[in-house]
Formats: structure tokens, C-alpha cells, sequence
């Protein structure tokens, strides 16, 4: 638990000894989604389910979009660097 911590602390700093930025804002992301739809499903009313899951795919298709252009940035980069 102490080392977690800590590597959570370092996440704050400029270097590599903590957690990945990005996952940790992914996981932030997550959790909060989980919680609205915890709370959603606790509320009953299902008469918004096909927006919500639109909502929740058009987010999931926004994050892999990003992380492929990433992906394809990066490539771009080292055979401009060869």
C-alpha cells in the first residue's frame, strides 16, 4: 500500500517513477462514468437508455480515435527522425 502511494505521489511529478498520466485520467474518467450510471440505474428510469449508451460509445470510439492518432503521430515522427 505505502509503495502505491507513493508511486501515486510521483505521478505528480515530471519523471518516470510514477503512474502514467494518461491512465490515470482514464481511470478518473471511468470512475465518474461508473458512478453516473450506478446512479442512473438506481433512479429506474430507462426511458433514456439508447441515449445514454450513444453517449457511452461515441465516448469510447472519441478515446480509441485519439489513442490511434497518437499511434500514427509517433510512427510519422521516427521515420521523419531515420
Amino acid at each position: 500500500m505505502k509503495q502505491f502511494i507513493q508511486k501515486l505521489i510521483d505521478s505528480l511529478e515530471n519523471n518516470t517513477k510514477g503512474f502514467s498520466g494518461r491512465k490515470l485520467t482514464a481511470f478518473a474518467i471511468v470512475l465518474c462514468v461508473v458512478v453516473a450510471h450506478v446512479k442512473w440505474l438506481s433512479l429506474g428510469d430507462f426511458t433514456l437508455m439508447s441515449e445514454i449508451f450513444l453517449i457511452d460509445y461515441g465516448f469510447i470510439a472519441a478515446l480509441f480515435g485519439m489513442t490511434t492518432y497518437q499511434n500514427l503521430k509517433s510512427k510519422d515522427t521516427e521515420k521523419v527522425e531515420q
